[in-house]
């Protein structure tokens, strides 16, 4: 799968990309907000390979990808976990942070909108939050979502209990 937008496009995650996805998927910058990592390099490629035999599934519902900038620069990953009817998708990503603050998240995540409503038919779109990630709240607030619930302590990370916000867009 190739999604192709302006400045960049959404592939499916490669065995190769190991190295790349590393860079930020290692960071604590990076992951200061999220249930996972920083990963070790054995974890990275688990999970690549994981993301490889997940997206070779003809009928799969999570959708794993990689933002590549046209120069070929593996930026980020981008992430949709359709419901079981597909009328919901989950979204999520990671951008390396050389490349926040210049657009990117949000284009690609447009992106991936984009193709959830034109060839999956999916009718609502979510994504959730830590409410200091005050950068990614504006990445989902420009693709058009609203803050729909809050829960409070609800997310064990790195040994402290963490609030969630949660944001959605029907579509």
């Amino acid at each position: 799968m190739k999604l192709i937008a302006e400045r960049l496009y959404l592939r499916d995650l490669e065995p190769s990309d190991v190295d790349a996805v590393h860079e930020y998927a290692g960071s604590i910058e990076v992951v200061l907000h999220q249930e996972w990592g920083p990963n070790t390099i054995e974890q990275t490629g688990e999970y690549i390979a994981a993301c490889v035999l997940g997206n070779s599934l003809p009928d799969r519902r999570t959708v794993e990808l990689a933002a590549v900038l046209n120069d070929g620069s593996l930026i980020g990953s981008y992430r949709a976990s359709l419901s079981e009817d597909g009328a919901e998708a989950e979204i999520g990503y990671s951008l390396s942070p050389r490349y926040w603050h210049k657009g990117y998240a949000t284009e690609a995540a447009k992106r991936l909108v984009d193709y959830l409503v034109s060839e999956r038919n999916v009718r609502e779109i979510f994504a959730t939050s830590r409410p200091e990630n005050v950068a990614s709240i504006h990445v989902l607030e420009k693709l058009g979502m609203q803050q729909v619930d809050f829960y409070r302590k609800n997310v064990l990370i790195r040994g402290e209990w963490r609030d969630t916000l949660v944001f959605s867009m029907k579509v």
